[in-house]
């Protein structure tokens, strides 16, 4: 059927259709204007969240949803389904209605290994909503730079490769104007070299974070500001995984805040420093969210609400973290993770991949070497592609380094997300 490049909208969804016609003119070439007998876009509170429907025959195409986010899904849809024939466009005749079986269907940047100027960034976003992802993880902080700016400790801010308040401010309202959730990072107690290095009196130089009210406070100021940076992101991701633990054995703070709260070992210090962010986080009326990381005989010791990233299977299988109560997301390493320009999976690897299923290529994790699965009873919410750069940094060119990554998510994101809409 011919659709003409026009649309009509109901007020709540006039965003929705202004996002919409951007990225059809860059991609048919034609402008999108207010009018009759083309696209038209209502409201059916009937529907659910996420979910459209689709209707095109002879007499124009209509596109219903409950929420924006689900008119962003049906737009992107749409989008992808016209094609150009002179002034006009071409569309299918179809009567359907959608709705994802994942609720979660997300990516992960590393801004912290290797920096990326805003507009790449602002492309991520568009790349989520083109194929109709949920979530967008910035990895804000780690041991090479810290690219927030907080204003109690501005001297955690990496020089040349940190974020201003403006550049979040613009992070935030494209990313709500197209219904991607943004889910900030700031990475404790471990990869947290910056905050030893501007901040010693403060945070030590063990190579990890200190256990003492002193470093507590910190991070609850550190934590409130990321809060107030992001006003609607409903997630705060606390890292979690990978620190020197060891280190706290000659840590006097530590040691001495473990003799005072009757904690036996550093282990259990460690699901103790995650209770304890987490609740940060609460108190901030945010979810907390978790890489895999602390050991299994703590798990009761963390609150049930927060969010836990299975990733590696090293520290702890899902199957442990799923029966202890957690809602999980799949962060499998493989075959899940992209490290540019080397490392990384097909799409079609990353389509077989079910939910609730764990891989690895490391000998050291239980997903090794065939891989494992949960049981679908479990609360899965869904996958995530994770894009570190870690070798981007010792590319001769760091921007070839990210467009590269670029290329490589934008060819993975869509099978993951296919994937995940109709399992």
């Amino acid at each position: 059927m011919t659709i003409y490049p026009v649309y009509t909208t109901c007020q709540r969804f006039a965003d929705c259709a202004e996002v919409f016609a951007g990225y059809a003119e860059e991609a048919l070439g034609l402008a999108w204007t207010a009018g009759e007998s083309g696209l038209c876009l209502c409201e059916d509170p009937a529907l659910p969240p996420e979910g459209y429907r689709l209707t095109a025959a002879e007499n124009g195409v209509t596109l219903a949803a409950s929420s924006e986010k689900g008119m962003h899904n049906g737009l992107a849809d749409l989008l992808a389904g016209l094609e150009r024939s002179g002034d006009t466009l071409t569309l299918s005749e179809t009567d359907r209605t959608e709705a994802p079986d994942c609720s979660y269907r997300g990516l992960m940047v590393d801004l912290a290994r290797q920096w990326h100027p805003l507009p790449h960034i602002l492309q991520y976003i568009d790349l989520c909503w083109k194929n109709r992802a949920t979530h967008l993880q910035l990895h804000f902080t780690d041991s090479q730079s810290f690219t927030l700016p907080i204003a109690a400790y501005p001297k955690l801010s990496t020089e040349g490769r940190t974020y201003s308040r403006e550049d979040i401010a613009v992070m935030v309202a494209y990313a709500n104007k197209r219904g991607i959730l943004l889910v900030p990072e700031v990475d404790v107690p471990g990869h947290t070299s910056q905050f030893f290095a501007k901040y010693p009196e403060v945070f030590g130089n063990t190579g990890v974070l200190p256990a003492c009210a002193e470093v507590f406070d910190a991070l609850r100021t550190i934590f409130a500001e990321v809060a107030e940076m992001f006003p609607d992101s409903p997630w705060i991701h606390l890292g979690g995984d990978e620190a020197a633990i060891g280190n706290w054995e000659n840590c006097g703070r530590t040691k001495a805040y473990m003799a005072e709260n009757g904690i036996a070992n550093i282990h259990e210090m460690y699901a103790e420093y995650i209770r304890i962010v987490t609740e940060v986080i609460f108190a901030l009326d945010r979810t907390p969210v978790v890489w895999e990381g602390f050991a299994k005989e703590y798990n009761d010791r963390i609150d049930k609400r927060t969010i836990l990233i299975a990733w590696e299977s090293y520290y702890q299988p899902a199957y442990d973290l799923a029966a202890a109560g957690f809602t999980l997301i799949n962060c499998s390493w493989k075959p899940l993770y992209i490290v540019t320009p080397d490392t990384h999976w097909t799409p079609e690897e990353i389509e077989a991949l079910d939910p609730w299923r764990w891989d690895h290529w490391w000998e050291n994790s239980v997903a090794y070497p065939h891989g494992y699965s949960i049981d679908k009873r479990y609360p899965v919410l869904g996958e995530q592609i994770c894009a570190w750069g870690d070798r981007i940094a010792f590319w001769e060119n760091w921007e070839d380094g990210i467009r590269k990554e670029y290329e490589l998510v934008a060819e993975r994101l869509p099978a993951m997300c296919r994937k995940l809409w109709k399992l």
